[in-house]
């Protein structure tokens, strides 16, 4: 418990940190003296859009937080539907270049939103380090009732857990917003965890490969 809530604290400050950064820098611009400072009106408007763009940055941050908190808690019931696995990888994968391969009538239990970020943050984990002359695999298989979803990219050269968690990862409910690999791997454990599943990243040289296990409905 007290490696996670260490870990939690690491992510949540470099989340916060960067925005936070840039605000009071372009806040201190516009307090400046004109003596000191002279901004004309298009400085200052940037100024102020960069502000405004790194507040909304960080409400997104803190909504994150809020969520890893709350499923780390278990604190509100899932909005658990039937959901077919094939249909809801094909959206997640739109788009990429994916070998994908998963059987007909895939169903598992869950809160479909939820399970759609998952699935998301897996695939756009691997498609931030893969080469681009190769495909993503992603692949789903049913042993013992358990469904196992793995995806899994190559690269071209060196990779390290560090260089992982440091990525920009897509915010898969913001178009053009993004999260640390960190933040977005966090989440994905604990959704998977709260569906009664885990996500496992394994990190080599030369590649990723993230696996995650959910019960089957």
């Amino acid at each position: 418990m007290t490696e996670l809530r260490t870990e939690f604290i690491r992510v949540a400050a470099h989340e916060l940190r960067t925005p936070l950064t840039s605000i009071i820098t372009f806040a201190n611009m516009l307090d400046a003296p004109d003596d000191v400072l002279t901004l004309d009106p298009g400085d200052r408007h940037a100024a102020l859009t960069a502000i405004r763009r790194n507040a909304e940055r960080m409400q997104l941050t803190v909504a994150d937080l809020m969520l890893l908190a709350e499923l780390e808690a278990a604190e509100a019931p899932l909005d658990a539907v039937r959901v077919d696995l094939r249909p809801l990888l094909n959206e997640v994968t739109g788009g990429l270049a994916v070998a994908l391969h998963v059987p007909d009538a895939a169903y598992l239990f869950g809160d479909e939103p939820l399970l759609r970020q998952l699935l998301r943050t897996a695939v756009d984990v691997a498609g931030m380090v893969n080469d681009a002359d190769r495909p993503i695999t992603v692949t789903a298989s049913r042993d013992a009732g358990v469904w196992t979803v793995r995806v899994i990219a190559t690269v071209a050269g060196p990779l390290s857990a560090e260089r992982l968690l440091s990525l920009r990862i897509p915010h898969p409910d913001h178009p053009g917003e993004h999260r640390t690999g960190a933040l977005a791997l966090m989440l994905g454990r604990e959704i998977a965890a709260r569906h009664g599943g885990g996500m496992l990243t394994s990190v080599e040289q030369r590649g990723v490969t993230v696996s995650i296990t959910l019960p089957h409905s």
